[in-house]
């Protein structure tokens, strides 16, 4: 295992109380049963579990984040061909509907879910990764709140970025996240499935949610009992309660 794999493997368990956690290599990795988890917990498969997906942004560019843009892109055809192929080839679990596809400048990730199972994968100009998850039950956010999965650190190429993964409750059209810095990032939102990425240390703050209401603010609790409420309970969230985020 690796040091990054470590430091995962720890983040897992922390944030989702998981008690079973278990890492493979894609390219290694043997057709047998996925580990099911309750919700509180995860299980994991890819070269770099789910947390990692987005995240493991690692290469020889002197700047692994050249490109990224703080709202979302559109790719161009070639771009999303060359991720559906490598996606297609290398997800735990191939076959699933595409629910989301985020493209910042050169970086696509996509989301393929049935509820249960959910692969994630990501392509850049100098990394690709593959991985996914599964949890049961389902997660059902409530209508217009965000279920907050991860907001998660680390470095690529000696350089910081975070990140977060969500799924959206019904009437949730739109997402801006505010930083604990003041910047604002541009989430993705389809298909129930919220994704943002930006370079730096930052966590969120909170996420502007446009619903049919009209915008709501959801608020975290400060880094890291945003995902768990540090009380015992994995995605707690600031006073209010509720999954993800009061």
């Amino acid at each position: 295992m690796t040091a990054f794999d470590d430091g995962l493997w720890t983040r897992l368990v922390d944030e989702h109380e998981a008690d079973r956690v278990g890492f493979g290599d894609v390219a290694k990795r043997k057709p047998t049963p996925p580990l099911l988890l309750g919700v509180s917990g995860v299980a994991i498969a890819g070269a770099a579990a789910v947390l990692a997906l987005v995240l493991s942004l690692a290469g020889g560019a002197s700047n692994a984040f050249a490109g990224w843009t703080p709202q979302p892109t559109k790719p161009t055809p070639a771009q999303l061909a060359a991720a559906e192929a490598y996606c297609a080839a290398n997800v735990p679990w191939p076959g699933l509907p595409l629910q989301v596809t985020d493209a910042r400048g050169p970086f696509t990730v996509q989301v393929y879910s049935n509820g249960a199972s959910d692969d994630f994968c990501t392509v850049g100009t100098s990394f690709r990764n593959a991985s996914g998850w599964t949890s049961s039950p389902p997660v059902t956010p409530p209508a217009g709140r965000l279920f907050l999965w991860t907001d998660h650190t680390a470095t690529a190429d000696g350089q910081p970025y975070g990140a977060m993964i969500a799924q959206a409750g019904d009437g949730v059209s739109a997402a801006n996240l505010t930083l604990d810095d003041g910047s604002v990032v541009t989430a993705t939102v389809q298909n129930g499935w919220v994704l943002g990425w930006w370079p730096g240390t930052a966590h969120v703050a909170s996420a502007q949610l446009t619903t049919p209401s009209g915008t709501q603010t959801q608020t975290f609790a400060k880094f890291p009992c945003d995902v768990d409420n540090c009380t015992g309970g994995p995605h707690g969230g600031a006073p209010g309660g509720g999954p993800g985020g009061g």
